[in-house]
């Protein structure tokens, strides 16, 4: 069953609880391609937007992050060929986005050839409190 708060605007109506945006980032260097453990997030966390910010383009290089050195939950095979922040978004996007962490994860980041320019990830979650699904 959802739990609601009653909004202060609207007596008769609930609302869900307000939620804390968490942000956690890291960076690949230019010429780096290696996997890497970049950070962890806990069990019960909703992960909900992934973004890249390039230090400039990447043209035939990807970048990905996921829960192993080769896995793609987080992102799948970003195309960050252009200066600047963006979204990963459609097939870019890993499966545990969007989903609640069953375990606590560790997130590794990688490319798959040596960058030209820095790449850093940047991934958004909240903490789901106890006995909700969202």
């Amino acid at each position: 069953m959802a739990l609601g708060v009653q909004s202060p605007n609207a007596p008769n109506m609930l609302t869900p609880p307000a939620r804390e945006m968490l942000v956690k980032m890291a960076k690949l260097e230019a010429g780096e391609s290696t996997a890497f453990a970049a950070f962890g997030i806990p069990k019960g966390s909703f992960i909900a937007g992934v973004y890249t910010i390039s230090m400039g383009a990447n043209t035939t290089q990807t970048v990905s992050a996921g829960f192993s050195t080769s896995g793609t939950e987080v992102v799948n095979t970003f195309a960050a060929n252009s200066t600047g922040y963006a979204p990963a978004n459609g097939l870019d996007t890993g499966s545990a986005v969007g989903t609640k962490l069953a375990a606590d994860q560790l997130v590794y980041f990688y490319a798959s050839a040596a960058l030209t320019n820095a790449v850093y990830l940047k991934v958004e979650y909240f903490n789901t409190p106890a006995g909700q699904s969202f």
